[in-house]
């Protein structure tokens, strides 16, 4: 008996809802269109899981190969000595053609150079600084601050106990002083510079215009006096600075009075 009829959007519309059918069940649709060929997937699927595992072997055997030093194969590498590697067996080693006794020289044994050694630390002079800085403060008179500066040292006095007020001539307590300074000033083989300085307040009388002429006649009377003591001229010389470096304040009395000072500065020895 014949099927029955449909026209042709019956056959249409029943064609459609068979392939929406057929995508919604993909894998019964592959394989009714490739028979067998889902066996012959399953057969080699082991292959993807054991390339997977042996990539993750490699990457941690990478990882540990990072994390290892090189020395750590040889223990003798922290240890030992570069001669004790590169000759293990030392008694093959020359010994020193030259002796000590063939130069004429003593043999000396570990005691005795032990002993040289710290009898050459004991005599090494001290170096500069803090040291000699202490020593002058020691020997230097009352009145006399000692100011160390790179590569010199500063005898600062003040001005009213080497002079009067206005006044260049020095008094008889500046004399003894500057004489009681000369042990140091003595000892010393560089040169001496002897600095003037006052405070800001100008100076105008007929001896001194200002206070540039003030400061330069006090540093060459200090020069003069410590000349007529028995200084060589050539390791002295006399400069004015008037007002140009203060210490303190020109603000305060106080402050003027420590800038009017003269200074004596022992420059490092050039040679």
């Amino acid at each position: 008996m014949p099927g029955p009829a449909y026209s042709t959007s019956e056959r249409a519309a029943l064609q459609a809802e068979m392939d929406a059918h057929a995508a919604t069940r993909p894998e019964q649709a592959f394989l009714g269109s490739y028979p067998g060929e889902r066996q012959r997937d399953d057969e080699h699927a082991w292959v993807l899981t054991y390339l997977d595992v042996l990539t993750l072997v490699i990457v941690v055997f990478v990882i540990l190969l990072t994390f290892m030093d090189p020395r750590d194969d040889d223990p003798r590498a922290v240890s030992a000595s570069p001669l004790t590697l590169a000759h293990p067996d030392r008694s093959t080693l020359v010994e020193p053609l030259v002796h000590p006794e063939l130069l004429g020289l003593p043999h000396l044994d570990e005691d005795t150079a032990k002993g040289l050694a710290d009898s050459a630390d004991a005599t090494e002079p001290a170096p500069p600084g803090d040291t000699n800085t202490e020593r002058l403060r020691d020997r230097a008179p009352e009145g006399v601050d000692v100011v160390e500066q790179p590569g010199r040292l500063e005898l600062r006095i003040r001005d009213d106990i080497l002079f009067g007020t206005a006044r260049a001539d020095l008094r008889s307590d500046g004399e003894v002083l500057l004489e009681d300074l000369l042990p140091i000033l003595e000892d010393h083989a560089g040169t001496i510079t002897v600095e003037g300085h006052t405070d800001n307040i100008p100076i105008a009388t007929d001896r001194f215009p200002s206070n540039w002429e003030l400061s330069s006649a006090r540093a060459s009377g200090v020069v003069r006096h410590l000349i007529e003591h028995g200084l060589q001229p050539t390791q002295l010389r006399a400069v004015g600075r008037a007002d140009t470096l203060p210490v303190a304040t020109n603000n305060t009395p106080a402050g003027r009075a420590e800038n009017r000072r003269v200074s004596l500065i022992l420059e490092a020895d050039a040679s």
